[in-house]
């Protein structure tokens, strides 16, 4: 907390001067998004303050929307942007072509031929010998980590796949460039949850917080199963929004 400065000789609020150190850290990039900020009895303790005078101080920074309060786990810094992804075309969450960012990337985490989830295999409509693909990755917007994507494929159809592959194509280029299918027909089914331990670390937030979770069912031309995916977007940061027309 050495980055907040008080100065009770001068006649400017306490928790004013509390505000402006605080927002100041952040501007300078002295505190970073997700960071913990010091309790109300800790900053008591340190500058002999009451703990309304940090109640404000706080107060003030969670409708600038530089900070969020979670109930039972502290006070968070909280400078990441809203994302607004539409409804209609809601395929296109794998078409980083698609979003109108000016930043986009995704991280692969996870690559591999597995064949042991019999509810994959039911929903991929593979045979019980049949192996598929599975990638986990996370997608970055601006250089935030926005959603987390865990995406399975049919082996057989998808020959010689690689990770290379997979890492230099979005996901309409992966299905109908890299390999002969068209997207007919897509399932969407949507989730609130709260995310795990692991999995808010690897969107760089904090344990239980709010989330969407989207299960994703892509059909070819031929109506058979090409892909499946499921989704999560941070419930804090994302909007859906619905594209009449």
């Amino acid at each position: 907390m050495n980055y907040i400065k008080i100065d009770k000789t001068i006649k400017k609020a306490l928790y004013l001067q509390i505000r402006d150190s605080i927002e100041d850290a952040i501007n300078e990039g002295v505190l970073s998004d997700n960071d913990r900020l010091p309790t109300e009895s800790e900053l008591c303790e340190v500058f002999n303050i009451s703990d309304i005078v940090v109640k404000n101080a706080y107060k003030l920074l969670v409708k600038q929307g530089l900070v969020s309060r979670v109930q039972g786990s502290g006070t968070f810094v909280s400078t990441r942007r809203m994302f607004k992804f539409p409804l209609k075309g809601f395929e296109k969450i794998g078409d980083f072509a698609s979003y109108t960012y000016a930043s986009k990337s995704k991280r692969v985490i996870l690559f591999d031929i597995a064949n042991d989830s019999d509810w994959i295999k039911n929903t991929l409509n593979l045979k019980h010998d049949e192996r598929y693909y599975v990638a986990k990755y996370v997608v970055l917007i601006d250089h935030a980590e926005v959603l987390y994507q865990t995406m399975y494929l049919p082996e057989s159809l998808f020959p010689q796949l690689s990770i290379g592959i997979f890492e230099e194509s979005n996901l309409s280029t992966l299905l109908t460039e890299r390999y002969p299918f068209q997207m007919k027909h897509v399932k969407n089914g949507f989730s609130p949850v709260n995310l795990s331990s692991s999995e808010a670390q690897l969107l760089n937030t904090q344990k239980h917080s709010a989330a969407h979770r989207v299960r994703t069912t892509i059909y070819g031309d031929k109506h058979q199963v090409i892909a499946y995916m499921e989704t999560l977007f941070l419930g804090q940061y994302t909007q859906f929004e619905v594209i009449v027309g």
